[in-house]
């Protein structure tokens, strides 16, 4: 396959899960009020492992990890999913929904400055412009919504700073470590986050004594099932792989851009599937965002050597 149509397909898969990460928040606003992030967690990171499973089974997807070392791919599943949805949940609770979504709104500009040491990714100048750009777009729809009080919760920030950065150092070392497939980055992601959050879901059922309560839960909620099923096997399963394939092909700056479409298309959701009311902002910061993503991948390092390459056979 040609180098273009890997960047076409890569393209591709990035925009299908930033659409399921977008609709995603249809599935979890009314769960997460009434049931433990925990719990969540440890049963969407279940589905996301046996799901995983059964598509190695059938080989849809493949795993080789004989004689590879296991470290980078640990360190890789740490920063994300554990880390940073353990510390997203933490300012969650701490701080308003508004200054959740400022904060992790920023992970591309974060990922792209944490990137250059790492992954020895450089933008360039118009592309880092545009990257910004398009974080300016998610910022002015957010800001155009209703917004909640301030809470000015230091302990709080902290955690969501920790969560975006672990999600930039996620990314950094997924473009770093290209000598494992995508398959593979996202297998073990599954392995960890099941680990360590059905670990800690166990150690809070045990002491809060809903060890039956937890177990039962996708038998006796069906909302919750349907929740779950959506998060592990598309927003975990096919994204996780489909954001570790576009980091490999297109790069990490180029990637990261696209998280600005997950939000647009939560406005867009909103806007068509639940008839919520559309109002300046979200165009504005749309047409910002596409802006935005549209200058991140064209302005890259390859077309402006391509260019520069040009001019010399031209001057010569």
């Amino acid at each position: 396959m040609s180098t273009k149509k890997r960047q076409a397909g890569a393209v591709l898969v990035t925009l299908i899960a930033c659409v399921i990460w977008g609709f995603s928040f249809m599935f979890t606003r009314s769960i997460v009020v009434r049931i433990s992030i925990l719990n969540l967690l440890s049963w969407r990171f279940l589905i996301a492992l046996v799901a995983f499973l059964v598509l190695v089974t059938f080989k849809v997807f493949t795993i080789n990890l004989k004689g590879k070392k296991l470290l980078p791919l640990l360190k890789i599943a740490i920063a994300e999913p554990l880390i940073f949805f353990a510390a997203e949940s933490i300012g969650i609770q701490l701080t308003s929904a508004t200054e959740t979504s400022l904060m992790i709104a920023t992970i591309p500009i974060a990922a792209m400055i944490v990137g250059i040491p790492v992954a020895k990714q450089i933008p360039t100048k118009t592309q880092a412009l545009s990257i910004v750009l398009s974080v300016v777009g998610v910022l002015v729809i957010i800001l155009g919504q209703s917004v909640e009080g301030i809470s000015f919760d230091i302990i709080g920030y902290l955690f969501l700073l920790i969560a975006v950065f672990s999600a930039a150092i996620f990314s950094a070392l997924s473009a770093k470590h290209y000598e494992y497939s995508s398959a593979e980055k996202s297998f073990v992601m599954m392995v960890v986050a099941f680990v360590g959050f059905g670990s800690a879901a166990l150690v809070q059922n045990v002491a809060a004594g809903t060890v039956r309560e937890w177990l039962m839960l996708p038998l006796q909620d069906r909302e919750f099932l349907i929740a779950v099923l959506y998060l592990g096997v598309f927003a975990s399963v096919i994204c996780y792989v489909a954001q570790n394939y576009s980091i490999s092909v297109i790069g990490m700056n180029r990637s990261v851009s696209f998280s600005a479409v997950t939000t647009l298309t939560s406005v867009l959701a909103g806007v068509f599937i639940l008839h919520e009311e559309i109002n300046a902002s979200m165009i504005i910061g749309g047409v910002i965002i596409l802006l935005g993503v549209y200058g991140a991948n064209f302005f890259t390092q390859e077309r402006r050597e391509a260019r520069e390459n040009s001019h010399g056979k031209q001057a010569n």
